[in-house]
C-alpha cells in the first residue's frame, strides 16, 4: 500500500520574489549579451548591462552595493519614489576613440537599475556613497512586522 506524504508548500514574500526576479533577469540579461556578437563591423558593440549589486542589513543599517568600476560619480543617478523603488542610472563611456577592438568583455553605455526597497527602509534618510568603483548606498532599517494582517475580535452586543 502507498503512503502519501504531504508536502510543504512555501509562501514568498514580494520581496523575495522581487529579489529572484531580479537575480533572475540579470543573469538571463548577462547571459545572452555575452552569447550575442560584440562586434559591429569591427567596432565595439554597446550592450545592455546591469552592474552586480549586493543587498544586507548590517545592525539597524540598510545597505546596497553596485559594482561599478570604470564609471565616473558624476555620471550616477541614485533616486528613490513614493513607493520604495530605488533607481541607479549611469553611463560607462567607451574613452579610446576608434579602435580594432581584438576582446571586448567589459559591458559599456548607459545603465538602469531598479529594486523595491524592503518594507522598514527609511527612504528619508538615504545617503551614498562611490568609492574605489563602487557605489554605496545606506539608509536606516528597522524590521517590518510579520504580518500586516491581524486578527479582530468581534465582541456579541
Amino acid at each position: 500500500m502507498a503512503t502519501l506524504a504531504r508536502r510543504e508548500t512555501r509562501r514568498w514574500t514580494m520581496e523575495e520574489f522581487d529579489r529572484l526576479f531580479n537575480e533572475l533577469t540579470r543573469t538571463m540579461l548577462r547571459d545572452i549579451a555575452s552569447w550575442l556578437s560584440v562586434w559591429e563591423d569591427g567596432k565595439v558593440a554597446r550592450r545592455p548591462w546591469a552592474p552586480a549589486m549586493d543587498m544586507f542589513r548590517k545592525g539597524d543599517q540598510l545597505i546596497l552595493r553596485f559594482d561599478l568600476p570604470g564609471v565616473s560619480p558624476e555620471a550616477l543617478e541614485v533616486s528613490v519614489n513614493e513607493e520604495g523603488i530605488l533607481t541607479v542610472r549611469g553611463e560607462r563611456k567607451w574613452e579610446e576613440g576608434e579602435v580594432d577592438a581584438l576582446c571586448c568583455e567589459r559591458f559599456y553605455g548607459a545603465f538602469e537599475r531598479s529594486l523595491r526597497l524592503p518594507d522598514g527602509a527609511d527612504t528619508e534618510h538615504i545617503e551614498a556613497t562611490y568609492k574605489d568603483g563602487v557605489l554605496e548606498i545606506r539608509m536606516p532599517y528597522r524590521e517590518a512586522s510579520a504580518s500586516s494582517q491581524r486578527r479582530i475580535e468581534v465582541k456579541a452586543g
